[in-house]
């Protein structure tokens, strides 16, 4: 008797740390029982390591930039023609969330992540030539074999359209099969749930939470590191 009230009392307290946390983001009673049921479909089918969401490539073979899939292209960023255009698609918020290390709490400058030799970068261009964003692998590890994945859509007329979702499954591929990267992760606000559910449909898993890591507008933020492994 004794064991199943403990039971009780510590199963009670995980729900009201739960119900604490979710309460900051204020949802809607529907968010609730999606929450509510894809915590039930998780014990009911515990997945394992093994288990985990594969690498949502689109290519098993070396691949070399520029890179064309369906109606996108990826190629080599070219400092002295698509500088400028980086400059512009960071001067508001969103985009300057590509020059922001959570991490570190810093905020680089285009010329600081240009310049880092351990920085790799790949422009976004629709099928007629239209640049549209950007994706990089920073802080390159070719002896550990892994790197930090960002991406940014800097063109309002391509965002919401799936294509930011393409690039990255073709980004990831050259990452993994060309420079043989093992591990690529990526930081986000706990917050940021549309970022996590997008990582997380593209093989992305969670890593690990820096808690009250820094403060954003007087508020403490969490930080999530999610990473894609290959095995």
């Amino acid at each position: 008797m004794t064991n199943d009230i403990e039971e009780m009392l510590f199963n009670d307290t995980i729900l009201q740390h739960i119900v604490q946390e979710l309460k900051q983001y204020k949802l809607s009673p529907k968010d609730y029982i999606n929450i509510a049921n894809q915590l039930l479909d998780v014990a009911i089918n515990k997945p394992s390591q093994d288990q985990m969401t594969p690498p949502a490539v689109i290519s098993d073979k070396i691949i070399k930039l520029p890179i064309q899939f369906e109606d996108i292209v990826i190629r080599e960023f070219d400092h002295k023609k698509d500088s400028a255009i980086l400059n512009e698609w960071t001067q508001n918020n969103y985009g300057k969330e590509f020059l922001f290390s959570r991490i570190d709490d810093k905020e680089n400058t285009v010329e600081d992540l240009l310049n880092d030799k351990l920085n790799l970068f790949g422009i976004i261009e629709s099928a007629d030539k239209i640049p549209m964003g950007i994706l990089g692998f920073l802080n390159f590890d070719k002896l550990n074999k892994k790197a930090e994945l960002r991406k940014l859509i800097g063109n309002n007329d391509f965002r919401g359209k799936g294509y930011g979702k393409k690039a990255t499954k073709v980004w990831i591929s050259y990452g993994i099969n060309t420079l043989k990267l093992r591990k690529i992760y990526i930081y986000t606000y706990d917050t940021n749930l549309r970022n996590i559910r997008i990582n997380r449909e593209v093989g992305f898993n969670l890593e690990g939470i820096f808690k009250a890591e820094n403060i954003s507008n007087g508020v403490l933020q969490d930080i999530i590191r999610m990473a894609l492994i290959v095995k």
